[in-house]
């Protein structure tokens, strides 16, 4: 968890979206083995999961709280090209992505 306030990370923006409730997205990975950094600020109740390609946990939020940016950074497979935001429906979220 970060402040809303923290530097952006390096890289270029290859994601900036916001909405409510769950959503798939895709990510233009510049190739297989890139390290991406990802934002999240979300408000609502419940948690919020990131999930990749396959299906694995990328970022795992116990409540959102508007006031904090959840970030983390991993490496990048063909199958994340299509990542995942589990969220209740009443969730609003801003996602981005850098690589």
């Amino acid at each position: 968890m970060e402040s809303l306030k923290s530097p952006v990370p390096s890289g270029k923006l290859l994601v900036a979206r916001s909405g409510r409730g769950a959503e798939r997205f895709d990510v233009p990975l510049a190739k297989a083995g890139s390290t991406v950094t990802l934002r999240l600020i979300c408000l609502g109740p419940g948690a919020a999961k990131v999930t990749d390609g396959s299906g694995g946990s990328v970022l795992d939020v116990a409540g959102c709280n508007a006031t904090a940016a959840y970030t983390t950074g991993f490496t990048g497979t063909n199958s994340d090209r299509v990542m995942r935001l589990g969220v209740k429906p009443s969730v609003a979220w801003r996602l981005l992505v850098w690589g």
